[in-house]
Formats: C-alpha cells, structure tokens, sequence
C-alpha cells in the first residue's frame, strides 16, 4: 500500500514539474528555479534524532546537550546548501547514442559543463530506472556522463525525461532536477538467422545472373558466416582446435546482393527482420556491395558505413510508417 502511494504521489509530482517547467532544449543550463531539494531517509533520521535530543536537553535543561543539539542541525543547515549548490550551473549540453541492436544495452552520452569555480562531486543521472554516477568533476571541466539503457524491441527509442541528481555532502538532503529534453534513439533489429544469404543479384538491365564469390585468387582467411561454402573451409585448422576459418578468393567481377524481405524464409516480421540484419552486418564486414529491398522501400546497392547505417536503419523501422505494408 505505501508503495502504491509512494509512485502515485512521483508520478503526479513528475507531471507537475512538466506542466511547470515545459520541454527543454540543449543546451540546458541547471538554474536554482528548477532544483528541488528535500531530506533523504537517513535525513529524516537524523532530524527525528535531533528533535529527541532537543526534548531531552529541556526536560534536563542541559547546556551542554543544547549546544550540541544547535551544532549538529547548523551542520544539517549548511549541508543542504552545499547540496543544493553542488548542482546550480551544471550545464548539459548535448545527448548522443551508439549504435545498439534489440536485446542488448544502448549507451547514451550526456555531454556536460561545469562552467563554475568550484568542483562537483558525487553527481548523478538517472534515465529508465537506470542510474550512473561521476566522482568528482573539476572547475571549467567538460564531461561526458555514460549510461547504459536496456532496450527489448527495435524501433525509435524515446525518453522523456532523465533526472540529474546530488547528495553531497553528508547524504542528509537529496538535490534533483527533471531534464525534459528530446532523447530519441534508433534501436535496429536484432541481427539472427542461419539461411544463407542471395547468391544472385540484379544487374543494370534488370536482369539476374549468378553472383561470383571468387574462384580465382586466394587472398587470406576471415572468420565463417553463414552461408559461406562448406568446401571453403579450412577443415584442417578447425580439426586442431583453431577457429572456424573460410578461404577469401577474390575475382574480377562481383556482382552486387541483393537483400530482399520476401527472400527470407522465416516464420514471422521480426524473425525475417533480423535475417536481414544479418545479411547486411555480414556483407558490411567483407565490403561487399549490396542493397535492401522492403515493400514501398528498395535501397541501391553501395557499400561503406553510412550505406549500412541507412540499410540498418531502414529494417529497425519498418513497419512504423503507414506507408509500409
């Protein structure tokens, strides 16, 4: 019961500080009008301990006990404020993202400023449920402050809001503010699948001849993906504990893959999806030049990173437009 009560009464308060403070944009600069700052558990503690003393001081009428009694909350008083400016003026000036496939952590970057004189210590970012701390950050500094999200399907990945927090010195008060900035992600599908990928593609004309994997020139050995010819691999290393290697062989003309959605057999969107995601991380990897074929969506071959950035891209979203079958 109190627990129920405990997230009815953050989420009304998280709703009201939206209402308050509206959408934010980076660069954002933490000013005092949107710090919040109330006592931790132990806080409370330490007050209700304060008070007992403050009662047994009088029924005694015990200076010595009152004087301490006075020190310790003028020590509470003066830690509050330390709290509260440990975090006035932390600038956050930018939010990036790595690259992460569903099923596995997406790292965020907050790219921060201490533009103050004075350090900061013990800060904290909360985004999700998930929490990541720095020690301690120098005067005129610029930090990064990472964390790790988990994320469970492929798509755009939105985060409305991530809280930025303190309790330096002594833990007594917590110091907090909403950041409700546009964090958006793209998530690509998961890349599994054991078929083999096309061996033909489509030529200038339109027309489909076999795609050449190279039967002339041997050029080395590279790890085994699947598909790849059981007669190439190197059979004899593998039998002596080595790792499961593949002969290169290069040839005069390759013609480029294709990688279309009705090529793949698998039962389901997503299963199909991440087929495909395969293929591409499979054929980026050998600098193979390929295309994405998706219904209302068809990717020209090329190669390089940001080819494969837009092919990635283009199997994390689909299904997202109405213009997608």
């Amino acid at each position: 019961m109190i627990a129920v009560l405990r997230a009815r009464l953050a989420r009304r308060a998280r709703a009201w500080a939206r209402r308050r403070q509206g959408s934010d944009r980076l660069p954002l600069a933490i000013h005092r009008g949107r710090i919040y700052i109330l006592p931790t558990r132990f806080g409370v503690i330490y007050g209700l301990a304060l008070f007992a003393m403050l009662l047994a001081s009088m029924n005694y009428n015990n200076s010595l006990g009152f004087g301490l009694t006075f020190l310790l909350a003028s020590l509470a008083l003066v830690a509050m404020f330390h709290c509260h400016r440990n975090l006035t003026g932390v600038v956050v000036a930018s939010v990036s993202s790595e690259e992460a496939f569903a099923g596995a952590p997406l790292r965020l970057l907050f790219g921060c400023e201490n533009p103050g004189a004075l350090p900061r210590y013990a800060l904290t970012l909360e985004v999700d449920d998930t929490v990541t701390s720095l020690a301690r950050i120098t005067p005129a500094e610029r930090f990064l402050i990472a964390i790790e999200v988990p994320t469970h399907a492929r798509g755009l990945l939105r985060m409305e809001r991530c809280v930025l927090s303190t309790r330096f010195p002594l833990g007594l008060f917590r110091a907090w503010s909403w950041l409700h900035a546009p964090i958006e992600a793209l998530v690509y599908a998961q890349p599994a699948g054991n078929q083999p990928p096309p061996v033909t593609a489509s030529d200038d004309h339109g027309s489909l001849e076999p795609l050449h994997r190279g039967d002339e020139d041997f050029r080395g050995f590279r790890e085994y993906v699947p598909g790849d010819s059981p007669r190439r691999v190197a059979w004899k290393a593998f039998a002596r504990g080595g790792p499961l290697l593949v002969k290169d062989l290069a040839s005069a003309a390759r013609a480029p893959q294709i990688f279309a959605l009705e090529a793949v057999h698998a039962p389901g969107l997503e299963a199909r999806l991440s087929q495909l995601t395969q293929w591409v991380i499979a054929a980026d990897r050998h600098s193979q030049s390929y295309g994405v074929e998706l219904p209302a969506n068809a990717i020209a071959p090329a190669a390089g990173p940001e080819h494969r950035r837009r092919c990635l891209a283009a199997l994390a979203l689909f299904g997202s437009s109405p213009h997608d079958a």
